[in-house]
């Protein structure tokens, strides 16, 4: 490695690891602090998190089925009823009634109903048999309804609150997973662009190094040592590695343009994404026991979680329909308070219900009159298809949760396989790639002293520059795979994010915390 490449690399090293190590809105710094920066900025990330509070709201609103519900209604009503009777001289009866009602309602989660209302009630008609005029009746009634078969029982009653509750846990289950996957993107664009940036600096070196060449050979040339066709192999040697070298350019910028969209375009520069040095040493591999990573594995993998929600919800829905099977059969249950009041037509007559509107209350609460009863109702659809119908929906439904549970193992486990099997290899071809490139370098020295001894010539001297670059970019390429598929294998294991020491705590409102 030549003076001017190495200082070039220190450089870049010292400009690196100078930086903070935090994530921000202005920088971000190694690979943790891009993808923290991810985290709070990528768009496909917010959007996925937005439904957090969506389905927090979705199992509020099926809870909210079972809220007590006050209602007030009244009504007027007056009518003039023509009329023949012997008892009355008028040809006629008019009345007017005036009525009111208050009360509350509420479903309970056992499939009760009930309602408990106040009703009240000025009725005024002449002609009448009736003492008063007008008359004041106020009554307190309890109204139970309670379902035997169909719709009874907690479970059947609070399906709908259990699916809105799994909805909202795989709303927050699939937010971390898609946190995963971007954190898996964003380290393997980084280990990309950093080798980039690396084989950017070594193809610069080629192209110095070419350069240098055609240089010396036009000084030979002129003075007669080396023929024009010397020359012109630098020449064209020199345009290849500039080629080249502008292709690894647009590689790296098309990597770091990749990246700083993951983070919603929040990259100050190259320097601000480089955090991990390529060309370091890797600890020497250590492949974890496969029984235990597959255990691991299975325990922390997200969709296999999102999978048993799935399973519960299908097992929920599958117990409600099978309980709509059943007929309709419901107990009803009334009991209720009677109070009566009024103004006496004949005023000699005196009654102990004698008084204004607010004496039937008084009567009501004394107790002058009751009310109660029980009855039964049965309704059923015949043939009940629907219901059937629907039943045989949730039970295929089930089915194919576990059909797909079993599918996440199956293919779990062979992801866990070929990563192993491509974690070994690429370790493999790192060391061969290190052999590689002091092998090309002692070559080139020793093809340099030949050249300098006049017992080589520029194709040999070009030729052996290539090779010396290529197997230093091999072994950045080999180093930075391992390093992709170790953050491969963290993200099949679902502890990508532990990892790099991040953990995204989610509230009940939805709310994230990223604690860095």
């Amino acid at each position: 490695m030549n003076k001017k490449f190495s200082f070039k690399l220190l450089l870049s090293l010292v400009l690196i690891f100078s930086l903070p190590l935090v994530a921000v809105a202005e920088q971000a710094v190694g690979i943790r602090g891009l993808i923290v920066l991810g985290i709070e900025e990528n768009l496909g990330l917010k959007i996925e998190k937005l439904n957090l509070p969506i389905s927090s709201s979705d199992e509020i609103i099926e809870a909210a089925a079972f809220d007590t519900e006050v209602f007030a209604l009244t009504s007027y009503v007056k009518a003039e009823t023509p009329i023949a009777s012997e008892l009355s001289l008028l040809d006629q009866a008019d009345s007017e009634q005036l009525s009111g009602q208050v009360g509350l309602q509420r479903r309970f989660l056992t499939g009760l109903a009930g309602t408990i209302s106040l009703n009240t009630e000025r009725l005024s008609e002449a002609p009448t048999t009736d003492s008063f005029d007008p008359s004041y009746r106020t009554g307190l009634l309890l109204d139970l309804t309670q379902p035997l078969l169909r719709d009874a029982g907690r479970q059947v009653n609070a399906a709908g609150v259990s699916l809105a509750r799994n909805r909202s846990r795989q709303a927050r289950l699939n937010y971390l997973l898609q946190a995963q996957t971007l954190a898996l993107g964003i380290a393997d664009l980084a280990y990309q662009l950093e080798a980039a940036e690396h084989i950017v600096l070594l193809r610069q070196e080629a192209v110095d190094l070419a350069e240098k060449t055609y240089q010396a050979n036009q000084k030979k040339f002129a003075v007669g040592v080396v023929p024009i066709s010397e020359v012109q192999q630098a020449e064209t040697a020199l345009a290849d590695r500039q080629l080249r070298l502008s292709l690894a350019r647009q590689n790296r910028e098309l990597l770091l343009e990749e990246l700083n969209r993951q983070v919603n375009q929040r990259l100050p520069g190259i320097s601000a994404a480089l955090a991990v040095d390529a060309g370091r040493e890797l600890a020497p591999l250590v492949l974890p026991d496969f029984a235990v990573l597959f255990a691991e594995a299975q325990k922390k993998r997200l969709d296999l979680q999102i999978s048993e929600v799935d399973q519960n919800s299908a097992e929920v829905q599958k117990e409600f329909y099978r309980n709509q099977l059943l007929p309709n059969l419901d107990l009803q249950f009334q009991a209720g308070l009677n109070g009566l009041s009024g103004k006496m037509r004949n005023a000699v007559a005196a009654s102990r219900y004698q008084g204004g509107w607010f004496d039937s209350t008084g009567s009501m609460l004394e107790g002058d009159g009751y009310q109660w009863g029980v009855g039964l109702q049965f309704r059923m659809p015949l043939g009940n298809r629907e219901a059937q119908a629907r039943l045989q929906q949730a039970e295929l439904q089930e089915q194919r949760t576990r059909f797909r549970a079993r599918d996440i193992v199956e293919q779990l486990r062979s992801d866990l396989l070929q990563q192993l099997t491509s974690l070994k290899r690429s370790d493999e071809q790192l060391t061969i790639a290190k052999k590689f490139e002091s092998l090309a370098q002692l070559s080139l020295q020793q093809e340099q002293m030949r050249l300098d001894e006049g017992l080589s010539d520029t194709f040999r001297i070009l030729s052996f520059q290539d090779k010396m670059i290529d197997a230093r970019i091999g072994r950045i390429e080999a180093a930075a795979q391992v390093r992709r598929n170790w953050a491969q294998l963290d993200f099949t294991r679902g502890s990508i994010l532990e990892r790099f020491d991040i953990a995204v705590k989610i509230d009940p409102e939805g709310k994230t915390d990223e604690h860095i």
